[in-house]
């Protein structure tokens, strides 16, 4: 490095320090940072990203469906009820379509703010969890680590159930590590915790029941004594618990005649345990191959780590954190169904291990820096590979931030691995641009991929009418319902051959796949469907290449 770049870039590095250690000077200076990081991360692409089949749009067709008919308290994508979980994220959708104004018609990201909030609120919870458990300082690192998650931000982009989860998990770990470190948890804490057990409930079941459960047995088992527990006033907590939760399970039990029990707990619940349930079966190991992609940029210092907690597994703040990781760690990776943002509710936990060792000095090698840096080229690089193979264009925008975020992380651990909030920030800052570059400027535009809003406008196009009956052959996914709307006729080749022979304004979208035997339905009435285009991509919910024929009467 030239004399005249060596000094330029030491200063800057210590303007860099001089902010981080403003941040960590006060709660407050903390929660802002951490506030502003979090937005950074989570809203490129927020606004951007169409409908993600499968999960979001069955969940945002669903609220919709529920403020069309006015039934809160019934679950249904079109006419079949949807009893995998509770109604609270309906609900949080639902309130957000009200608040913002745009009705039937709102986008798909006004249905994504429940998770949105839900991720600041797990960042900005994080940060108050860890202060039971660690100082300031590992607080904010723990909480930045979280930040800058790759699984945390697609969840925050995501209008489902895991994020609001999350944020619930935390509400009430803080309270359940307050407890167990012999920390004051007043009475109205004691009820905050109940009532945030009750909010995960009404979110997604009993999960936050296994996370925290598992954790406060782990604990008792641990110190063969569970006294620490009366902090939390379990003899009033759980009459409030369940004044929380039973209104609505009583009124759906009712109003479903038992058969949301039976589904959500018979089939959603207990057959994930022993069936891949949506070809989404796999080994035990799997989330932990998954972890260097899911936690990244912190995986690697995580692994780092994992010495250091095995020293001080005595420890009671590490037993807390192992307490909380390794039971509901190993149910999921017994559980035959897998899905990656299961073992989120652990993320917090390894955050606050992985700070508390970096304070205590155990921080990457210079050689592991290098294999870092590896992985952060690798991540900018990924982008533009697909949007090569999805033939979309070139971004020269994407490639300049892409590159921006490569040289950041080079430059912070050439000048910032030192000081552990420095190597913190140093670690998660490329990482949220990267993610800029990733969610904001190149998977918006993979147009071969997104082939539903596609679809919309090519009904538009084609129709004869504003407002067109459509029905679709072959091609299902919840996405195109969403955009289309709750109407739209999910048919096979027979079935949609009678819709578009009874004339009127319709369209039927046909896959490649499915034509020749429409066709030769639809000869029966001796009519002869219009063609009038084709739409080719690549349908993300099967993974699959489609060629969907728009047809008229």
């Amino acid at each position: 490095m030239s004399e005249i770049a060596r000094p330029a870039s030491a200063s800057t590095a210590r303007s860099f320090e001089r902010f981080a250690d403003l941040a960590v000077a006060s709660h407050r200076n903390a929660v802002a940072v951490l506030i502003v990081a979090a937005l950074l991360a989570f809203l490129p692409g927020f606004f951007q990203l169409p409908p993600l089949d499968r999960d979001e749009p069955r969940y945002a067709q669903a609220t919709s469906q529920m403020r069309e008919t006015g039934n809160y308290l019934d679950i249904r994508f079109q006419d079949q009820p949807r009893h995998l979980q509770p109604a609270g994220t309906y609900w949080l959708q639902s309130l957000a379509v009200e608040l913002s104004g745009y009705g039937a018609k709102a986008p798909i990201w006004v249905y994504r703010i429940p998770s949105l909030l839900g991720a600041i609120t797990s960042v900005v919870l994080t940060y108050w969890v860890a202060l039971a458990i660690t100082s300031p300082a590992g607080a904010f690192i723990a909480a930045l680590f979280m930040t800058a998650s790759i699984l945390l931000g697609f969840e925050a982009r995501i209008a489902k159930t895991d994020a609001m989860l999350l944020a619930c998990t935390l509400g009430a770990m803080g309270f359940l590590a307050r407890a167990y470190l012999a920390k004051a948890v007043t009475t109205a804490g004691a009820m905050l915790f109940w009532t945030a057990m009750a909010a995960g409930v009404l979110i997604k079941g009993p999960l936050i029941v296994l996370v925290i459960g598992s954790t406060a047995l782990a604990l008792c088992a641990w110190d063969r004594s569970a006294a620490w527990l009366k902090a939390l006033r379990p003899g009033t907590g759980i009459f409030l618990f369940l004044l929380l939760i039973l209104p609505w399970f009583i009124a759906i039990g009712v109003m479903s005649e038992g058969k949301f029990f039976q589904t959500a707990v018979g089939k959603s619940f207990l057959g994930k345990v022993t069936t891949g349930e949506q070809g989404h079966g796999a080994p035990p190991g799997y989330y932990l191959l998954l972890f260097s992609v899911t936690f990244f940029p912190a995986a690697g210092v995580a692994a780092l780590a994992l010495p250091w907690t095995w020293r001080n597994r005595v420890a009671r703040p590490v037993r807390f954190c192992l307490a909380w990781i390794v039971p509901t760690w190993v149910v999921f990776e017994l559980v035959v169904t897998k899905l990656p943002h299961y073992v989120l509710p652990t993320y917090p936990a390894i955050a606050i291990l992985t700070a508390m060792a970096v304070l205590a000095g155990k921080r990457p090698s210079r050689a592991y820096f290098a294999v870092i840096l590896l992985a952060f080229t690798v991540y900018a690089a990924l982008g533009h590979v697909l949007l090569y193979l999805s033939e979309a264009s070139f971004s020269p925008a994407a490639a300049v931030v892409s590159a921006a975020g490569v040289a950041a992380a080079a430059w912070g651990f050439g000048f910032l691995h030192e000081r552990p909030v420095s190597f913190a920030m140093a670690i998660a800052l490329p990482a949220i641009v990267l993610h800029f570059a990733a969610y904001g400027l190149i998977l918006p535009k993979l147009n071969n991929v997104w082939m539903a809003p596609r679809l919309a406008d090519a009904i538009k196009r084609n129709a004869a009418c504003a407002a067109p009956a459509v029905a679709a052959v072959g091609y299902h996914e919840p996405s195109l319902v969403f955009l289309v709307g709750t109407k739209t006729l999910l048919a096979g080749e027979s079935q949609g051959a009678d819709f578009l022979a009874a004339g009127g304004c319709r369209v039927v979208l046909v896959a490649d796949r499915n034509e020749a035997e429409f066709r030769t339905a639809l000869a029966r009435h001796n009519r002869a469907p219009v063609l009038r285009e084709r739409v080719d991509g690549i349908n993300m919910g099967r993974v699959r290449r489609e060629s969907i024929g728009i047809y008229t009467p």
